[in-house]
């Protein structure tokens, strides 16, 4: 034990128990998504191994979708945790709760994409939580991390105060822009949390008009 975690002891993100960010408890609260719980990113039913339908495929959408957890109990305090207060060394021990056997296949993936923020937003922040935790997870899939081929323009308000799915959809209207030409390539696009999908959605637009291939969203929770 070093003077940090003297000082600075861990605690549970679900309970608060001194020792470590997920208890042994908290670790029995945790819904992990199943395999046939995998949903397509564009219409929000049941897709075999998270797979846009072949109905609701479009040239500029989302191929397909991995998230890993349920949005509640302890890992939606995790990632509010990293999110609001950048709790840095919880996110190796939040990355490695995802089983090996539910991890991505990365074979054709050229490189991983975290959702950027916009300028405004990063400045008061301080830090992107999706970069935090992509960067973490690329590691661990050994695959390349860019961050420089999609910036956010527009800044918007947050999807969960849009009352409707129209609202949602107008939101992000406009909001992505490549930063280059991509010239076919097969990314992962990754963000902390799946909710509408709006967001990623309109970021794979923007990156398969500017040439992107294949875009694989993965997110930790939904």
């Amino acid at each position: 034990m070093n003077l940090l975690d003297i000082l600075f002891p861990k605690r549970c993100v679900g309970c608060g128990r001194i020792g470590t960010y997920f208890c042994e408890k908290c670790r029995g609260r945790i819904r992990y998504i199943a395999a046939n719980e995998a949903i397509c990113p564009m219409c929000g039913h049941s897709a075999i191994d998270g797979a846009t339908h072949p109905g609701c495929r479009t040239r500029y959408g989302l191929d397909g979708l991995t998230s890993f957890f349920r949005y509640d109990g302890p890992i939606r305090k995790a990632v509010q945790s990293v999110k609001y207060r950048l709790i840095t060394d919880l996110v190796t021990e939040f990355v490695s709760l995802v089983p090996q056997s539910s991890v991505v296949d990365t074979s054709a993936a050229d490189y991983f994409l975290p959702m950027p923020l916009h300028a405004s937003r990063l400045k008061s922040r301080g830090f992107n939580q999706a970069e935090v935790l992509g960067t973490a997870f690329a590691a661990r899939l050994h695959i390349p991390v860019a961050l420089d081929i999609l910036r956010r323009v527009r800044a918007t308000a947050p999807q969960v105060a849009m009352k409707t799915r129209e609202d949602r959809l107008n939101n992000m209207k406009h909001v992505f822009q490549a930063a280059r030409t991509i010239q076919n390539d097969h990314i992962l696009l990754f963000d902390d949390v799946f909710t509408t999908g709006a967001t990623m959605r309109a970021a794979a637009n923007a990156l398969k008009r500017a040439g992107a291939k294949y875009i694989w969203a993965v997110t930790m929770a939904r």
